[in-house]
């Protein structure tokens, strides 16, 4: 399926500031809407510039390459919609993104391809299609293995409200809003 021109995100900050970036129609895509980047950006200002990102359920790819276009040092982007992951490959290569890489998998199976890996991120980014029930599932086979460094920061994107997400004891909630149906926060593992 070719990538419609018609859907357009455009990066709200950094050195690709006014950039637009397409993305396909795709079943449960929603990218994260301006305002809500701005004000999760705003949280992260000072915590961007050199740092490994992981984002996962990608599906445009806007977070993770706003935050590269921020300073983030490296982002490695998990989708598995193969349309919306050669997408976000494909703008990667137009805004010379060396830095991005894509892998098109369910978030799951690449937890346990990940598990010998030595890579450690201090970023990442869960936003899970909102038909999606097993939120808690990802932050479990994050803390299982143990792919974050100390002091990791993790944003949730969801429509359930952070107090009702789960069993989240290792992470201390920084900061928490509400944008319509979505509750968007951040979180940072506690050491």
């Amino acid at each position: 399926m070719p990538i419609s021109t018609t859907n357009h995100v455009r990066i709200i900050g950094g050195s690709l500031r006014s950039r637009k970036i397409a993305f396909p129609d795709a079943e449960g895509l929603r990218p994260t809407t301006d305002r809500i980047r701005e004000t999760l950006f705003n949280w992260l200002q000072f915590d961007l510039q050199g740092k490994h990102c992981l984002d996962l359920f990608a599906g445009s790819g806007v977070l993770g390459i706003e935050a590269l276009s921020r300073g983030a040092a490296s982002c490695l982007f998990i989708e598995k919609n193969s349309t919306a992951a050669n997408s976000i490959a494909k703008n990667l290569k137009l805004l010379g993104l060396d830095s991005g890489e894509v892998c098109c998998t369910d978030a799951l199976r690449w937890f346990s391809s990940a598990s010998n890996s030595s890579r450690k991120f201090d970023l990442i980014f869960v936003d899970p299609p909102f038909s999606s029930n097993s939120l808690q599932d990802f932050i479990l086979a994050l803390e299982t293995q143990c792919l974050f460094s100390p002091n990791c920061k993790l944003y949730i994107e969801s429509p359930i409200p952070p107090n009702e997400i789960g069993e989240m004891e290792n992470w201390q909630q920084l900061k928490a809003k509400k944008a319509g149906k979505v509750h968007f926060s951040l979180w940072q593992f506690k050491t």
